[in-house]
């Protein structure tokens, strides 16, 4: 009989017992991972503390920005550009309030669709201002969605000079522009993040210096002591070149035509794309939606008639609680821009924004009674405040609890232009008597 092999028992391994035993390579390879990153971090915070003291980046110009798609890019670039020659007379600063019941209304006045991205003018307003010395008159819509106070005091101080300024600036507030709960740092804004890339470190340090508690300045010491993080516009143009020339390199060598691309591009943006329109009460409600800001995406036409909505769900997050400090902050922000204006010889006329019944009930107890008082001591300074919030702009002036629509937009102008006409001569006054105390 052949010789039979005993039965051998299979070995169970158990988790102290592993498969394979780990070589010597493996090890090494996670050593070396293990130790890599702590040493990475050393560099890196090597690089950005040498680059900190030295500082060897030079601020970009506002012209070598990297352009964005946003309302904040595209309303600077456009008014540096109309401003080579002279500012526009009069600017309109505040948030979607402002900005969307104007424009309503300038498609309205012009009895034509109303493209806001490249069309920022309210000839509208221009039209009924009286010029005593027969000029054009131009009104630029500088009003952004959810623009807080400060941000304007930064589109300022980016933007007006002794050689580049209007004669005066209308500025519509609310309460919410000084206590907004989605906010917790002027910091934080998409106006400030753009903005403060045309001031230098010294100006944005003195006024955020005097203005902001530690907490609320957080993201400015980021910016500044993470040297890297915060100068990464300037990183990104120096990587610019190089990158451009490789990729010009690449593209002749392939032989692609990349004019016939960038056409197709031109095509897409244009608002003469053949794109169907999508419903006018959609494109109103995407000015204040977070999409690109590009030609044809917030078309506004004559005569709309938009459904009322209701927002009362997101007033109430707004409105939460009183945010104490940030609307001292605000406040702080508006008598520098008060300030600035005064120095450079601006009008400066603060418009209370008008509101609904419904959406006041929704404010923190005692929060509008404070803003009130803080108006009331702005007139006994001498500044000019018109305060429109009153029953003469009643329900069918509204599309929701705080923006009007174009019949609202009309009559805000037209207020407006009243009051500036009125007060013509006491403005003018204010704006000489600025200029030789200057």
């Amino acid at each position: 009989m052949p010789e039979t092999k005993p039965l051998v028992k299979p070995e169970i391994r158990t988790k102290e017992q592993p498969c394979t035993s780990e070589t010597a390579p493996s090890k090494a390879l996670k050593s070396f991972a293990t130790c890599s990153f702590p040493l990475a971090l050393a560099i890196f915070l090597g690089i950005n503390l040498v680059s900190g003291f030295i500082r060897p980046l030079k601020p970009l110009s506002p012209a070598e920005l990297p352009f964005k798609a946003t309302w904040e890019c595209q309303r600077a670039k456009r008014f540096l550009a109309d401003a080579q020659g002279q500012a526009p007379q009069t600017v309109l600063f505040g948030s979607s309030l402002m900005m969307i019941p104007t424009t309503c209304a300038e498609a309205d006045y012009k009895k034509a669709m109303i493209d806001p991205v490249v069309d920022p003018y309210s000839s509208c307003l221009a039209s009924l201002l009286i010029d005593q010395d027969s000029k054009k008159q131009r009104a630029f819509n500088y009003a952004l969605p959810g623009a807080m106070v400060s941000d304007h005091y930064f589109i300022e101080r980016a933007l007006f000079s002794q050689t580049c300024k209007p004669e005066r600036v209308v500025l519509g507030i609310t309460l919410r522009d000084f206590i907004d709960c989605g906010v917790d740092t002027p910091t934080a804004t998409p106006a400030y993040i753009h903005y403060r890339n045309y001031l230098s470190e010294e100006a944005l340090d003195a006024v955020l210096q005097k203005n902001l508690n530690l907490w609320q300045k957080r993201n400015y010491f980021a910016e500044r002591y993470l040297y890297l993080w915060g100068r990464h516009n300037e990183i990104q143009k120096l990587a610019t070149k190089p990158l451009k020339a490789t990729y010009d390199e690449l593209v002749s060598r392939l032989g692609i035509n990349t004019k016939a691309e960038n056409l197709l591009a031109t095509a897409k943006d244009s608002t003469t794309s053949g794109e169907t329109p999508q419903k006018s009460g959609d494109k109103v409600d995407a000015i204040m939606a977070a999409q690109e800001v590009k030609p044809g995406n917030f078309v506004i036409l004559p005569e709309m008639k938009l459904p009322w909505q209701d927002n009362t769900r997101e007033y109430k997050k707004r409105f939460a609680h009183k945010n104490e400090a940030i609307f001292k902050a605000e406040r702080a922000f508006l008598d520098d821009l008060l300030a600035y204006n005064s120095s450079l010889g601006i009008e400066t006329i603060i418009v209370n924004m008008p509101l609904t019944e419904s959406n006041m009930k929704l404010m923190p107890k005692g929060s509008y009674d404070e803003y009130k008082a803080m108006l009331a001591t702005l007139r006994n300074r001498g500044v000019n405040v018109l305060d429109l919030n009153d029953s003469s702009f009643d329900l069918s002036c509204f599309r929701d609890t705080v923006h009007m629509n174009g019949r609202g937009g009309a009559k805000l102008l037209a207020a407006i232009a009243t009051h500036i006409n009125t007060n013509q001569d006491k403005l003018a006054g204010q704006r000489n008597q600025a200029q030789k105390t200057n």
